[in-house]
């Protein structure tokens, strides 16, 4: 009876123990508050030839008119994310990927009060214009022209994208695959292998060591220990790019969840990632990821990984489990050996004189 309630002390030792150590700028291509602007323009053009496109900026502000200064600047990565860095030094170099000296905009607008312009834009590609992608941005920057510089918050930015067809370098390493922890609070975003928090994302990571911009689409499959898959068939639901040079991560929801959301009286639908109803245990990820344009032949890309995901709950479990196996096994060796040797014998101690 000691023994026993030996054990159980000893096994609510560890579950204390285990409860104890447990865990409980950069621009984006949108619209400032009086500005709305489209974020993004694609174009095909063949070299030698021109397309020639419109701008359609609205001021949002219904009382003030509003005096835009327009602007084409490089624009590269500043993480392994979406949101450009823009190259707002005057003397700032071109890039190998620049389509600053090809695209044609003007200077200067003025929108009155709750009203829009329509201005004309061109991207003209010299006949040796060499075959990938290139791209810059448009800065809408609100002041005067003598004015300076501008804040960032007061501007907005349309990113230009030209692909030239032709034979091209496409080149995508995969460097990283697995679940995927997002940033929250002062915790960084990043892979995990061993979690206790159930993952809601998958995420691989690309290096693009070609000249093209590339935006990757396939699958990833996730598979418990029992065999059973979940298939993620939208792994880049955004058509996201890799720009060239950049290591991006991309990431997709387990369980996608469309949730309703009301802005200015203005319904629309939006995707989330909802709780997958993971069970503990192992898991494999497998991706089978393809890439490829410009006419050029698709490439595949196929890796594996693997993570834990071991909740609080399940280790508490697991480690009263294992006492109680224990307290039981050395029970029953006990009577194993008495059976064979007969009940052991305390050797009366010796008394020294």
């Amino acid at each position: 009876m000691k023994r026993s309630k030996s054990i159980f002390m000893a096994a609510f030792a560890v579950l204390a123990a285990v409860a104890c150590i447990m865990p409980t700028h950069p621009v984006s291509a949108q619209s400032s508050a009086a500005l709305s602007i489209v974020p993004k323009k694609n174009y095909t053009i063949e070299p030698g030839k021109s397309v020639k496109d419109k701008l359609t900026i609205r001021n949002l502000d219904s009382e003030s008119p509003l005096i835009l200064n327009l602007r084409v600047v490089d624009f590269t990565y500043t993480d392994d994310g979406g949101t450009p860095k823009l190259m707002l030094a005057e003397d700032a170099p071109l890039t190998t990927w620049s389509l600053k000296p090809f695209l044609t905009v003007p200077k200067s607008v003025t929108i009155p009060a709750k009203s829009s312009k329509t201005l004309d834009m061109s991207v003209s590609i010299p006949s040796k214009g060499g075959a990938g992608s290139y791209y810059s941005a448009i800065v809408y920057s609100a002041g005067s022209s003598e004015g300076g510089n501008v804040g960032l918050s007061a501007s907005g930015v349309t990113l230009v994208f030209a692909s030239i067809p032709g034979k091209v370098n496409e080149d995508l390493k995969l460097d990283k695959l697995g679940a995927y922890k997002l940033a929250k609070g002062a915790d960084k975003a990043d892979y995990v292998f061993t979690t206790t928090e159930e993952p809601q994302n998958v995420a691989y990571t690309l290096k693009n060591n070609g000249n093209v911009t590339e935006a990757p689409v396939g699958s990833i499959t996730l598979k418990d220990m029992f065999g059973k898959e979940r298939v993620i068939s939208d792994v880049n639901p955004n058509a996201s790019l890799a720009l060239i040079g950049q290591t991006r991560t991309y990431t997709a929801c387990i369980k996608l969840a469309t949730q309703s959301i009301e802005l200015d009286g203005t319904k629309s639908q939006a995707k989330t990632c909802d709780s997958p109803g993971l069970w503990p245990g192992y898991y494999s990820v497998s991706a089978d990821l393809f890439y490829g344009q410009n006419g050029n032949n698709t490439q595949e890309i196929v890796s594996k990984s693997s993570f834990w995901y071991l909740p609080l709950w399940f280790i508490i479990v697991f480690v009263l489990v294992v006492l109680v196996a224990a307290f039981y096994i050395r029970k029953l060796v006990i009577n194993i050996r008495a059976r064979l040797y007969g009940p052991q014998v305390k050797k009366p101690s010796r008394i020294r004189k």
